[in-house]
């Protein structure tokens, strides 16, 4: 991954070429003549490619000649990454006069770890620097810290040039002799030394864009109706583009595509992020099942067998984050395998449904079913230490997460008068997210024959349900309290938590609108989507990550809830809101989070300071609002395609999902917008055996039309192991 200005120029901070978590070049800068040539256009064709045009005039022309006053030199570069970086440099002298002149690159690397690209050092290695007397300039990096040892390297090799380079400490050196009209060209490559070998730019570099285009052409596609075809197709091109091929290959054992696991963002969040890359799967699956199934194989293959208190680690909870940098070899920080969340146990199992749900294979199932059991064993104890039934978390260790919940950022839990809030704290999403696993799960183990299994994780969801609802809600606000501290005690501020239990489907269906009107309220509603946290709390901070900034993710949660609860104006101002943030984002890219500024008050959504962009549930969130608005809601065992009140907004009158896989068959669909905002549709295509049914919200607030009650009841009447599976899976049951 390289992060460059805009001219391609890398001077440290945020910038850089990154491998493994790792900066290997710090530092690269072009000058001809000592001067530095104009960036006129630059173009990124693919997430690994940047194309770039430079301009440097040559003084003393004039209009008699030969010398003319707008001849110049000509750069042209040509970069693609990954791993490392190719780079083919192009000069031509646009100029009847010839031209001599000296090209310098200036090539430096600290090897910082990703943590620490903005100065901060916690590690300091020696450099190495030789090979100045040939075509290659190789930098190498050890480090040792208590022992331990972690070394790194770069090689720059000159492949082929105009004219022979003089290597030296501070990067690489042309002399350019250019006759009238010539050019001359020059092609580097950057590799870098790490785990013990060399990793260097593909040798095939048409390959990933093979490996793009046969992706797109087997993958579900919006057709007919931009800008929206735009925004669905750039948000899948970033899902292809943030695979991790390293951890495929060291965790799946494969990288041929069959199963991704994807970066959870760039520049930043690279390495596994457990939550980040279950959420971005399963909110993706309308695409193709590839990432969560790599998710789900990623994920399980780090779950905690030990209690270990330097990661917050205990048997049986799966992994927050796993980093490869400098930091966690030399054990300075426990991200090389940390456990500190409690989202992920809960997001795998509603994952692993979900992933049934599509495709129908009970053999993934039988694969993960044991992991989901310990994760949930793991909730049931050290994720409840006081046995009240609730998860709570609290920190222990010295360098991890002060909150483990959806908000994980130190500051994020905070009461109403705004100190923050200390002891043991269950936030009111995870105890959604907990309730709606233990009922996937039951779903999960009477796809497997096992009733007594199931029984007893219906009775866990049920009764937890109940004391749940009587624990967080706040009769006098309507809404849900956002944790519950040390004490017990409710934590009484108003933010977007409460949304999650709505999207889970745990919200008393009599409560459900008075959450929904709540989250669209002005303090919470930006416009542009729900804040984190109320403008009206004294913690509020337009800018702050999770105390007032927007979130793409939770917006699709948001409106999963509103779906299922048939509210669909709110819906509808929702989906509204997400779609124009998107459109009018730079290249039609969600940001990681939005500011939480008010839509009438700016005229663009803000990016979040230092947001990552892309971010994988970002791109994600796109594709399942894209799936909610059309409601479509796959049951690939019984080869069952649900459409569930499909809507349009007014700027979209018509729209065809082609090759939508559901199982073994696909299907092509035709949507049409009428006057009051729902939508008519009709199988355009259907290769396999798929019935395409109508359905309504399994949770309507107002009881649905006579239509939809009969379906609920014909649903309730039908017999079978998977007709029983179908009813746990929207909550009949």
């Amino acid at each position: 991954m390289l992060c460059s200005a805009p001219d391609g120029s890398v001077e440290g901070g945020d910038h850089g070429l990154f491998f493994r978590d790792t900066r290997v070049l710090s530092r690269h800068g072009l000058t001809l003549g000592g001067d530095s040539p104009e960036l006129i256009s630059a173009a990124q064709p693919s997430s690994d490619a940047w194309v770039a045009m430079f301009h440097l005039p040559r003084p003393g022309g004039d209009a008699v000649g030969p010398m003319l006053p707008q001849d110049a030199l000509e750069v042209a570069v040509r970069r693609t990454v990954g791993p490392g970086l190719e780079e083919r440099i192009d000069v031509a002298n646009h100029s009847a006069v010839a031209c001599r002149t000296t090209l310098r690159l200036t090539v430096d690397a600290d090897f910082a770890d990703v943590a620490e690209r903005r100065g901060s050092r916690q590690q300091q290695g020696s450099i190495v620097r030789t090979g100045a007397d040939g075509a290659e300039l190789v930098l190498r990096y050890r480090v040792v810290v208590d022992e331990r040892m972690d070394e790194r390297g770069l090689r720059v090799t000159v492949e082929a040039s105009s004219t022979p380079p003089r290597v030296g400490d501070a990067g690489l050196e042309f002399d350019l002799a250019l006759d009238a009209r010539a050019t001359w060209s020059a092609t580097i490559r950057f590799a870098v030394w790490d785990g013990g070998a060399w990793h260097g730019p593909d040798p095939a570099p048409g390959r990933r864009r093979r490996q793009r285009e046969a992706w797109r052409d087997r993958r579900t596609t919006i057709a007919g109706m931009e800008p929206l075809t735009s925004l669905v197709e750039r948000a899948a091109d970033d899902l292809f583009d943030l695979r991790n091929r390293e951890l495929e290959e060291q965790l799946l054992g494969r990288s041929d595509g069959a199963r991704w696991v994807v970066n959870a963002g760039a520049p930043v969040f690279t390495g596994l992020f457990g939550r980040d890359v279950i959420t971005a799967g399963w909110q993706s699956a309308m695409l193709g099942p590839r990432a969560l199934a790599g998710a789900l194989d990623a994920v399980a293959t780090t779950q905690s067998e030990r209690d270990d208190a330097w990661r917050d680690a205990e048997p049986g909870k799966l992994i927050h984050e796993l980093r490869s940098g400098p930091l966690t070899t030399l054990g300075l920080s426990p991200r090389d395998a940390y456990y500190g969340s409690q989202t992920t146990p809960a997001m795998f199992v509603l994952a692993l449904s979900e992933l049934w749900h599509w495709t129908g294979d009970d053999a993934v199932l039988a694969r993960h079913v044991d992991v989901a059991r310990r994760a949930l064993d793991w909730a049931r104890g050290p994720g409840d230490a006081d046995g009240d039934g609730f998860l709570e978390y609290r920190r222990r260790s010295p360098q991890g997460l002060r909150n483990q919940g959806w908000k994980d950022s130190d500051e994020a839990i905070r009461h109403a008068d705004g100190s923050i809030v200390e002891g043991a704290v269950a936030t009111v999403e995870e105890q959604a997210f907990h309730i709606l696993a233990l009922e996937r799960m039951a779903e999960i183990l009477v796809a497997r024959d096992d009733d007594d299994g199931a029984a007893d994780y219906r009775r866990r969801a049920g009764a937890l349900r109940e004391q749940w609802h009587r624990a967080f809600w706040m009769p006098d606000e309507r809404f849900y309290a956002m944790a519950l501290d040390g004490e017990k005690r409710q934590v009484r501020s108003i933010g977007s938590n409460a949304g999650h239990a709505l999207g889970a489907g745990i919200v008393p269906r009599d409560c459900a609108r008075a959450i929904a009107d709540r989250l669209l309220e002005p303090d919470l509603f930006s416009g542009w989507g729900v804040r984190t946290l109320s403008t009206r709390h004294p913690s509020y901070n337009p800018f702050a990550y999770h105390l007032g900034s927007v979130w793409p993710v939770e917006q699709a949660t948001f409106a999963l809830g509103l779906k299922r609860y048939g509210l669909d104006e709110h819906l509808d101002r929702l989906v509204d809101a997400v779609l124009a943030a998107a459109l009018a984002s730079r290249d039609g890219r969600l940001p990681e989070a939005l500011t939480g500024h008010d839509r009438g008050l700016v005229p663009t959504p803000v990016p979040y300071p230092d947001a990552n962009v892309p971010q994988a549930w970002s791109a994600s969130a796109l594709i399942q609002i894209v799936q909610i608005m059309l409601g479509l809601y796959p049951f690939a065992p019984a080869r069952v395609l649900a459409i569930v009140r499909p809507r349009l907004p007014a700027w979209i009158p018509s729209l065809t999902v082609t090759n939508l896989r559901v199982g073994q068959a696909t299907v092509d669909l035709r949507f049409a917008r009428q006057p009051d905002g729902s939508a008519r549709w009709g199988v355009e295509r259907r290769r396999g055996t798929l019935a395409v049914v109508p359905a309504g919200p399994p949770d309507d607030v107002d009881g649905g039309t006579l239509r939809e009650r009969a379906e609920r009841a014909a649903l309730a009447r039908a017999p079978g192991r998977l007709a029983r599976a179908a009813r746990l899976a929207v909550g009949w049951a």
